[in-house]
């Protein structure tokens, strides 16, 4: 599963053990050990808490007590541990601090093989023996062929932690030693008066007489014995008839023995075999899942390297459009100042009479339609210059009051002409307010103009400027026009883009005013909120940072309250 899956994730580890474990009652808990650099110690303990281990930390054992690990190259922290209840005490414990499971940790990694660790008798169960396996994971399929490259390209490792007695007795159901022969089961390299692991004593021995035989007596005498390579450890098996019975009846037993070591022999070669048939069916099972998931990541890693190619030329594709577009206004907008320059002394008549009507009107026209061209190439030179980054605020603490003013004189004609109320609620005593005051404006004069321009005759149209409770600028334009539908109010945001088509016909204009505008905002610290229903109207909200507000250095005059009847 390491080797093959791109990235092993605790939940994934969780799923796996589920399978696993109910399969091996004998296996107590199953591990992951990943290597863990020093300046990614951070990072891990981030990722488990995601995970949910709230309190996950890189530990260590010191003065009777669980403290953060010291400092050191690499660490080995329990990171992933099944199952979890019961064994929490583990998490996250650097194994670096343990001497005895270090030791096996870095004999894993130098041979490339499993490594088989005995544990203290006094953490083992009663009455059985507790084993450590480790498999050390290294980066690719497969283990490299020199020490410093096992070193180099360790990834982590799976530590099996497991009962001698219950997995004897779950891997072999329904083993009973035959009447008057006992089972040992020895480490060869283990301590002298540590080795034997697990003993199954005759059903007929009674009391006293159950207690194994100790060393070398075990093998003395009537006995069949074998070895077997288990990890880096060499097990040995022995069988041996109880004495007192033997000498009862030497015929009969010696009988009753060969009858149970062929029995026994036999049992093991089928066990062998069906484990060794087994082991090759995992096997092969397992090249077949491995394969297809190294074809599985190899295709999806293809379609995200294609995806960020994509990306990037998308990217680059956009960058050069608005360096082609930003280098384009200017050359666009010098000739057509000119245009406009000519056509409005013309149209004033500034060096005398036309002599003809049509020609003055035609004039007025060229500077209308010059005007307008001209503040299109604007908006498009604006835009192009914040797509490229090249756009810069030449910021100042601005009057709001001042500027709402000036923006609502500019606008008043166009509504009395429209047939529309301009609702006015700017206080004058906002504060300032620190940004580009071209900006600014723009950010005003494209709010109201789509106001004006989707409002019909008989509608309002209202410019709202208040501090909120945290300090903010809030700036709301508001109309009764035709508004917008739900699933369309993303579409303003984006360029050229009108949410109807019919729009462009009916209604004047590029589709640039609100992508321009809500850049402009964002530029200045802002957010530029959109609520608004078909035939109801539009609301967008501007919410400024307080950072921008310019702090008042005096309060400010409370407003005169007129005597009744008075104008306010």
């Amino acid at each position: 599963m390491f080797r093959a899956e791109e990235k092993v994730t605790r939940w994934r580890f969780f799923d796996y053990a589920q399978e696993v474990l109910p399969d091996h009652p004998g296996v107590r808990s199953l591990a992951w050990i990943p290597k863990v650099a020093a300046d990614r110690r951070s990072a891990y303990e981030a990722e488990a808490k995601k995970d949910g281990l709230f309190d996950f930390q890189v530990v260590e054992r010191r003065d009777g007590g669980v403290v953060p690990a010291g400092k050191r190259e690499s660490y080995f922290p329990v990171f992933y541990l099944e199952p979890f209840q019961g064994n929490e005490s583990r998490i996250g414990l650097d194994l670096s601090s343990e001497s005895d499971e270090f030791t096996a940790l870095m004999r894993a990694r130098d041979t490339g093989g499993m490594t088989l660790r005995a544990v203290a008798p006094e953490e083992a169960p009663a009455g059985s023996s507790r084993f450590e396996v480790v498999q050390p994971i290294y980066e690719a399929e497969g283990v490299p062929f020199t020490v410093a490259e096992r070193q180099r390209r360790l990834v982590g490792f799976l530590r099996i932690d497991f009962d001698m007695r219950r997995l004897i007795e779950a891997a072999l159901p329904g083993l009973t030693a035959p009447p008057g022969v006992d089972i040992y089961l020895f480490d060869a390299q283990a301590e002298a008066g540590a080795r034997l692991i697990y003993y199954h004593p005759s059903p007929l021995r009674r009391g006293d007489a159950t207690a194994p035989l100790p060393g070398r007596e075990a093998y003395d005498g009537l006995s069949s014995h074998a070895e077997h390579e288990v990890a880096d450890r060499r097990w040995s098996i022995v069988v041996k008839p109880v004495p007192s019975l033997f000498t009862r009846n030497v015929q009969i037993a010696a009988w009753a023995f060969c009858a149970v070591l062929l029995v026994l022999t036999a049992w093991l070669v089928q066990y062998l075999v069906t484990s060794q048939t087994r082991t090759r069916a995992i096997e092969h099972s397992v090249r077949e899942r491995t394969a297809a998931l190294q074809a599985e990541i190899a295709e999806r890693k293809r379609i995200e390297r294609e995806l960020r190619s994509a990306k990037r030329q998308a990217e680059t594709a956009n960058r050069t459009k608005s360096e082609f577009l930003a280098m384009m206004s200017h050359e666009l907008r010098t000739p057509l100042n000119a245009v406009i320059g000519f056509a409005e002394v013309i149209a004033g008549e500034f060096i005398g009479p036309m002599g003809n009507e049509r020609y003055r009107r035609y004039a007025e026209d060229i500077l209308v339609s010059g005007t307008h061209l001209l503040s299109l190439i604007n908006d498009v030179l604006d835009l192009s210059k914040i797509e490229a980054n090249k756009f810069e605020l030449h910021e100042e603490a601005l009057d709001v009051a001042e500027i709402c003013e000036e923006i609502q004189a500019i606008f008043k004609p166009n509504t009395v002409s429209a047939s529309l109320e301009l609702r006015y609620q700017v206080p004058a005593n906002l504060p300032r307010f620190r940004g580009d005051q071209r900006a600014f404006r723009q950010i005003l004069i494209n709010l109201l103009s789509n106001a004006v321009k989707f409002t019909p005759a008989g509608g309002t149209v209202s410019l709202k400027c208040e501090m909120d409770g945290q300090s903010r600028l809030v700036v709301t334009v508001a109309d009764s026009g035709i508004g917008i539908a739900a699933g369309d109010i993303a579409t303003v945001f984006e360029p050229f883009k009108q949410v109807d088509s019919t729009l462009a016909r009916k209604y004047e204009g590029t589709g640039l005013g609100l992508p321009l505008t809500k850049r402009l905002v964002e530029m200045h610290d802002g957010t530029m909120e959109i609520e608004s229903q078909l035939g109801e109207g539009t609301t967008v909200r501007l919410i400024f940072a307080s950072t921008r507000v310019v702090p008042q250095l005096v309060p400010p005059v409370e407003p005169e309250i007129m005597a009744a009847g008075g104008a306010a």
